[in-house]
């Protein structure tokens, strides 16, 4: 209390009243003045305060781009608050000494070259994003196709690719196709986009035309029984064929029904361990199991 009061002088007016005055003293920094803080918080807000950009600054070969004023002559973008036409006047009269009597119609050509350069910069970027989408379209589809898994895409084919292209053609070309998509995720995807459209598409054209069908039973690479429907069907100026369905044939069976086993003698169906006869013996021990005639018929033939 003592310290605080060593920093204020009373000076007495009457015997009644006394005003107070706040001296100058080193320790009194805590006490401060309402006045002092609006002028500050008013003049921080003046600093910052964003300019507008105005049409008459095109005369000087300024545009705006995005709050800032840009030079169309060499692409230097100012901050906001070089947005003033005697800053604009010293760039054009230092960095173009050129072009500092030119007139707002030559800078008004300047402008629409400009935005027809960005204009057809974003078309080349789509283009690009779409070709490399497209590219990686063509991967997903021809990896199934040779029965390799789709995480072959990223982890060796693209490596290659870009080996090639840098050994034939340039580092540029290189950077390019480094943009095509192929991560594991992106690859199942994208197969599983083609599936649909291919079902799709398969089925948009049957029901438009007669088609013929043919059903057969096969083994997946698992051992389970699937089932097997192909398609065939004109086109255009040509019959196609298709695989319309492929899917595991559901059965139900009880073991204990089985009675018996005919099979040639071949090891993968009689072996005592892993043969198929063994297996059906260890789910079903009442089956028994014979050989087939027609194998003995037709080496009786030969």
């Amino acid at each position: 209390m003592e310290r605080w009061l060593k920093g204020v002088k009373c000076v007495a007016t009457s015997p009644n009243n006394a005003k107070c005055s706040k001296a100058v003293h080193p320790e009194n920094t805590a006490i401060t003045d309402p006045d002092d803080d609006a002028t500050t918080s008013s003049s921080t807000v003046s600093k910052t305060k964003k300019r507008k950009y105005d049409e008459s600054y095109i005369s000087f070969g300024f545009v705006d781009s995005n709050g800032s004023p840009l030079c169309m002559l060499c692409s230097k973008q100012l901050p906001n608050n070089s947005m003033a036409p005697v800053k604009f006047r010293r760039h054009l009269e230092t960095v173009h000494p050129e072009s500092k009597d030119k007139n707002k119609y030559f800078f008004g050509r300047k402008k629409e070259q400009l935005l027809e350069s960005q204009k057809n910069m974003m078309h080349v970027t789509q283009t690009i994003n779409e070709k490399a989408e497209e590219a990686s379209y063509l991967v997903s589809y021809r990896t199934p196709q040779a029965g390799e898994a789709h995480t072959i895409a990223d982890n060796l084919i693209k490596l290659y690719v870009l080996d090639i292209t840098k050994c034939i053609l340039d580092e540029k070309s290189a950077k390019h196709l480094s943009t095509v998509p192929l991560s594991n995720d992106t690859v199942l995807r994208q197969i599983h986009d083609l599936t649909s459209y291919v079902k799709q598409e398969l089925v948009t054209r049957l029901q438009k035309t007669r088609f013929a069908l043919q059903i057969d039973e096969s083994i997946d690479v698992a051992g389970l029984a699937i089932f097997l429907v192909f398609v065939r069907y004109p086109y255009e100026s040509s019959f196609e064929e298709d695989m319309l369905m492929c899917s595991p044939l559901p059965t139900n069976l009880s073991w204990n029904d089985c009675i018996d086993i005919c099979t040639d003698e071949v090891k993968a169906m009689t072996g005592k361990i892993a043969g198929a006869v063994s297996r059906i013996k260890n789910k079903a021990p009442n089956c028994s199991s014979s050989h087939c005639i027609l194998h003995r018929q037709a080496l009786a033939m030969k």
